[in-house]
């Protein structure tokens, strides 16, 4: 099992937690800054507050095995 990542929230700046495993899909919606959205399967999307690169850098890091996102 990889390790889990942190990313904020961009809401209230809370931290959140995801399994790299888990995710299906990153990507950014529209907006200025866009949006990162982190969709697990076909239901469950999470918004946060990293921007696209540094989010798909952090979640390849820790599904590699690296201490990324600690």
């Amino acid at each position: 099992m990889s390790k889990l990542v942190k990313f904020t929230s961009p809401g209230d700046g809370k931290p959140i937690y995801v399994n790299p495993d888990q995710v299906s899909v990153v990507y950014a919606f529209k907006g200025e800054p866009p949006d990162t959205i982190i969709a697990f399967r076909k239901d469950f999307h999470l918004v946060v507050k990293e921007d696209l690169d540094e989010t798909v850098a952090m979640l390849d890091a820790a599904a590699a095995g690296d201490a990324a996102g600690s």
